[in-house]
């Protein structure tokens, strides 16, 4: 264990620590927010991440009583250069700590694998103006905003029929299915702000690891001579506090944009979530001005509950 300025000691976490690492996220929230925007099985998923190596870059952070006082991760996803980090604590001087850590271990992983430079992510509520402020003082910047929109929904809603000329697939139907549906993903998110190139098996493997994953949640839109144009990822991430179904991916090829389907895919998965007896559906957007995916949710309905900045520094 390493001290931390005499008061601290620091180690990795196990999943056992699960509990106390939630009981602190929930407390920094609560403080910060107002609210506990985190689940237990959120924290579970995070421990069992294919993405990190809990020995190397994770912290736990223990007082004198040892309890939870801290805890901060920096995990690479995938490939392209960036590393995402996190910092939760109500202490100063963990945070200074814990924070030169993530950020030194960014660094470092960026070193391992060869990158010419590392981008250190980490998303902040924009109520969170402390740590937006601690940010901005380590040198980063807001690359870009995020919003969480929600729709409810009061009843069962009927099933848009599938449009002319194209045929859907659910993901739990075939490899093929799962590959196409990668293949589209990367394609239509190729320029997006923060997407990082993952290969087949490591995609795999990070949904797999999600206790909210299930193969029947994909939905890949083909043409009727067998090209995929697009997809839809729901998951049951916000049913344990929201009770609302997740929509966590929704992409079109860039081939088939400009034909509705977009529309006709977000209006799929909004019946498929009310048919489940879910409350409601909520995604994440982008706010790029270039891009029509927040109009488009916006004229179907959905509405801003939370606003994410997404500050980043490249090092």
């Amino acid at each position: 264990m390493t001290d931390l300025s005499g008061r601290y000691e620091v180690r990795p976490p196990t999943e056992a620590d699960a509990e106390a690492i939630h009981g602190l996220i929930a407390a920094v929230q609560r403080s910060r927010i107002g609210r506990v925007d985190y689940t237990l099985e959120e924290v579970q998923d995070d421990l069992r991440s294919p993405d990190g190596d809990l020995s190397r870059d994770t912290w736990l952070v223990l007082g004198a009583d040892g309890a939870a006082v801290g805890w901060a991760w920096a995990w690479p996803t995938g490939d392209g250069g960036i590393v995402d980090v996190d910092v939760f604590t109500l202490d100063g001087e963990v945070a200074d700590w814990l924070w030169a850590a993530v950020r030194a271990r960014a660094a470092e992983i960026g070193r391992e694998r060869g990158w010419p430079s590392v981008t250190v992510a980490a998303g902040v509520y924009r109520e969170d103006a402390a740590t937006g402020r601690r940010l901005a003082g380590y040198g980063f910047e807001v690359g870009t905003v995020y919003h969480r929109l929600r729709i409810a929904h009061t009843g069962r809603r009927a099933l848009p029929d599938v449009p002319p000329g194209y045929v859907l697939k659910n993901g739990a139907e075939s490899e093929r299915v799962r590959r196409d549906a990668h293949a589209t993903r990367e394609a239509a998110f190729h320029d997006h702000y923060g997407h990082v190139r993952r290969e087949f098996d490591g995609w795999v493997a990070n949904l797999e690891a999600g206790s909210t994953h299930d193969w029947s949640f994909l939905n890949v839109l083909y043409t009727e001579s067998g090209e995929p144009a697009g997809l839809t990822l729901r998951s049951t991430q916000f049913v344990p506090d929201e009770k609302c179904g997740y929509l966590r991916l929704l992409g079109v090829h860039p081939a088939f944009q400009g034909r509705g389907l977009g529309r006709w895919l977000l209006r799929h998965a909004f019946a498929e979530d009310a048919r489940d007896g879910w409350s409601g559906t909520i995604l994440h957007v982008d706010t790029d001005p270039r891009r029509p995916a927040l109009g488009l949710y916006l004229s179907e309905g959905m509405r801003v509950v939370q606003i994410i900045d997404a500050w980043r520094r490249v090092m």
